[in-house]
């Protein structure tokens, strides 16, 4: 895409128009503030910046384009308006002075792991989903999926300034779910307000821009004051030895439902710490439930032990789970497919001649397990499965034609699920990987009794649905835990990488040390030329001779100023792994795309054929 064509204001191909007919931007318009970025500024050699979405005291978000995969994004740039500017090239953010300096290299560090938090999240349905991160310009930047919509401020405004309790209760219902999961993860918001809600004209629901940078830099310099949303905050935010938790989030929220349904932001909550003025919503003309309402006060009580203590408690009160849709059990699809067919299958197993209905019955129940199945295997593809769901549902159909694949496919699989729960931690049964292989061992010998046929054939097979009903059972099990716990929770082991990240550290000379593999004991320098990993000399300096090794599996390099040694996957068959120092040894995330990592952090190319370690000096 030619980023000359593309107006700034929305991103649409104009042809270079003067005016927008789409969104009325004139072209080539200067931006609206000094310190922001010009349009059709490029950032990391891909990203054409257009106008300003949004500037904030710690960052400027802007309207983006990828060039290389041509959609429209949305990036945020780290800039603490109050310490740093612009240098004579208009692009670099640096100090204001040299007393600001560490301020601002501390700040960076923090806008790295809100970052991290964003990608750790990037597949929940409400939160905005991150791309990448990037350094550059003496700075960083978040790049994000851009969301057509507004936010729920803007979406108040809309309705007339309020709404009812029954129309708030839907799109905040979701905010609360992302909020459980942020907490489950360790990780807290800080910032909930209409602002930071986003309303997609599709119907969905997402929160974005973390607090976590201007709160852990007020924190950090007595010269920085946090700026809070007056109304939004709880007292604790305003002390600096404030102890905050869920209920911090909760408070916040609690504000954000009081606004929607009255209209009017609650009073501040140091000034109600004295003299609590706060009137009850019902007080103020608004349609709300006196057990809600009892609730949403419960919320915003001032002092942080009064209020609920998690989510799901607020969420309970303000709605009792029966009055929420619930989610529909796999369980209710399978089970009356069993209750037909098994009575059938043993009528037939003791009648003589009834072969192949008693076959087309036995392929309609493997088949009804097959969906399941093949959405369960989907939920663990992280690269250490046996094979791919399409290989699975393959295999699984012709078992006759090759009989071992069906104890990769059946006992296989349930082991690949045991192994993804043991490294991701995520509170969900396991299989019992001997029931399945009782049901793999069954079917491979009901098919060469098949080719005999008789009463034998079918007490085999009535013996294989009878195992089979349990290992469905299982698997439905599996996928509506699945689907209430997700996966996303497995990737937010340790977002926190321990007391080493509270001072930032830029290494001037960095290396790889490999701890395990062909170069054991070796270390490998990341200076101007980058190190590509591989199996094919032509294509990489650094070559590893094991099969599950891709021509050109992995590459690291080091950006100036950067704290640690990016690393990108280029799209490798069996992926690289990265773990975060401080973390459990078992904490082994599949690399999606690059990621910068710290010192101590290692990563691993394929099943560990090696393992890196950044090191630094």
């Amino acid at each position: 895409m030619n980023p000359d064509v593309l107006c700034m204001g929305c991103m649409v191909d104009t042809n270079a128009a003067r005016i927008c007919p789409h969104c009325a931007y004139v072209n080539h318009s200067p931006a609206e503030s000094s310190v922001q970025l010009a349009p059709r500024t490029i950032v990391n050699g891909k990203y054409v910046l257009g106008r300003a979405l949004g500037q904030g005291g710690f960052g400027i978000t802007y309207l983006a384009y990828d060039l290389e995969e041509d959609r429209k994004l949305a990036i945020k740039e780290y800039f603490p308006a109050v310490i740093s500017t612009r240098a004579q090239d208009r692009l670099t953010v640096t100090p204001l002075s040299n007393r600001n300096r560490q301020d601002l290299e501390y700040g960076l560090k923090k806008f790295y792991e809100e970052g991290q938090a964003l990608f750790y999240f990037k597949d929940n349905p409400n939160v905005v989903q991150m791309v990448e991160f990037f350094y550059g310009n003496g700075t960083g930047y978040i790049v994000m999926i851009y969301i057509e919509g507004r936010t729920f401020k803007e979406y108040l405004i809309r309705k007339g300034g309020k709404i009812s309790f029954a129309e708030a209760l839907p799109p905040l219902s979701l905010v609360m779910k992302a909020l459980e999961d942020l907490h489950s993860g360790r990780i807290l918001h800080r910032d909930v307000s209409p602002d930071n809600i986003y309303v997609e004209d599709g119907g969905g629901v997402r929160i974005l821009d973390f607090g976590a940078t201007r709160y852990a830099m007020g924190e950090q310099s007595q010269s920085l004051s946090v700026v809070l949303k007056p109304g939004y905050a709880p007292e604790e935010q305003y002390r600096s030895r404030g102890k905050q938790g869920p209920w911090t989030d909760i408070y916040a929220l609690g504000a954000t439902f009081y606004r929607a349904v009255t209209g009017q932001v609650p009073p501040e909550s140091m000034d109600r710490l004295q003299l609590d003025d706060l009137v009850p919503p019902s007080r103020l003309g608004a349609d709300i439930p006196l057990k809600a309402e009892a609730a949403l006060m419960k919320a915003l009580a001032v002092k942080a032990e009064n209020r609920f203590q998690s989510i799901v408690e607020f969420r309970e009160a303000l709605a009792p789970v029966e009055s929420l849709p619930p989610e529909r059990s796999s369980k209710m699809v399978v089970l009356p497919i069993f209750a037909v067919l098994i009575p059938l299958m043993l009528v037939f197993a003791i009648a003589p001649g009834m072969a192949n209905v008693l076959l087309f019955a036995h392929l309609a129940l493997f088949g009804a397990m097959l969906a399941l199945f093949f959405w369960m295997w989907k939920s663990i593809q992280d690269g250490k499965a046996r094979m791919s769901p399409g290989q699975a549902w393959g295999f699984t159909l012709v078992p006759i034609f090759n009989l071992f694949w069906v104890f990769l496919v059946l006992w296989g699989f349930a082991k690949d699920y045991n192994k993804f729960i043991d490294r991701h931690c995520i509170g969900v049964k396991r299989l019992s990987a001997p029931l399945f292989l009782l049901c793999s061992i069954s079917l491979v010998v009901y098919w060469p009794l098949a080719l005999v046929g008789g009463t034998t054939t079918g007490i085999v097979l009535l013996i294989h649905a009878c195992l089979l009903f349990p290992v469905i059972m299982s698997i439905c099990n599996g996928v509506d835990a699945l689907k209430a716990a997700g996966p996303k929770k497995a990737r937010v082991q340790v977002v926190e990488k321990g007391p080493r990240q509270k001072e930032p550290a830029i290494a001037h000379h960095l290396t790889l040390y490999c701890t395990n593999g062909e170069y054991q004991g070796q270390e490998i320098e990341i200076g101007n030329r980058e190190v590509v990993v591989g199996r094919n000399p032509a294509l990489v300096n650094l070559v590893l001779s094991s099969g599950e090794v891709s021509a050109k599996h992995v590459r690291v390099w080091r950006e100036q100023e950067s704290p640690g040694a990016w690393v990108e996957d280029l799209h490798s068959t069996n992926g690289t792994y990265y773990k975060v120092s401080g973390t459990p040894e078992n904490a082994w995330i599949r690399l999606s795309g690059s990621m910068l990592l710290s010192i101590g952090d290692r990563f691993r190319v394929s099943n560990n054929v090696a393992e890196f370690e950044v090191r630094g000096s």
